[in-house]
C-alpha cells in the first residue's frame, strides 16, 4: 500500500521489506472513512497474511477529531494483530514544540499498553 500525501491526507506506506507502517503528515480529509476505510481493512487483514514483526512509524502533523477516531480502529487492528501472536513495534513521533500531538501520542500509548509504543520528541 503506498498513499501519497496531499494538503489534507497524510502519506501511508504499508512495505514488506521490513514490514513497516508508515502514517506521516497532516489528516483532515472530506471524507475520512473512504480515506481510511482501505487502510483499516489492510490491517484488519495483516493476521491472516503475515506472521512478522511490524513496525508503525507516525509522523502527524496536524490531525482532527475524526481522523483520530479512525486512527483508533487502526490501533485496534494492530492491537488484533498482536494478539494473533506477532510483534509490534510503534514509534509515534511528535516535534518538540507540539504539546498537542505528543499528548495524543501518549493517550493512545496508554490505551494501547499491550503494543510496544514509544513516543518520541523530535526537533
Amino acid at each position: 500500500m503506498n498513499i501519497p500525501a496531499t494538503e489534507r491526507t497524510p502519506a501511508i506506506t504499508l512495505s514488506n521489506n521490513p514490514f513497516k507502517l508508515m502514517i506521516s503528515g497532516e489528516s483532515f480529509p472530506e471524507d475520512v472513512s473512504a480515506f481510511y476505510g482501505e487502510v483499516i481493512s489492510a490491517i484488519g487483514e495483516l493476521p491472516n497474511t503475515h506472521k512478522e514483526k511490524l513496525e508503525v512509524e507516525l509522523a502527524l502533523i496536524y490531525i482532527n477529531s475524526s481522523s483520530i477516531k479512525a486512527l483508533y480502529r487502526i490501533f485496534e487492528g494492530l492491537d488484533a494483530y498482536r494478539q494473533a501472536g506477532n510483534e509490534v513495534q510503534v514509534l509515534w513521533k511528535a516535534e518538540d514544540d507540539d504539546d498537542i500531538m505528543q499528548e495524543l501520542g501518549e493517550d493512545f500509548k496508554d490505551r494501547f499498553q499491550t503494543l510496544n509504543f514509544t513516543v518520541e520528541q523530535h526537533g
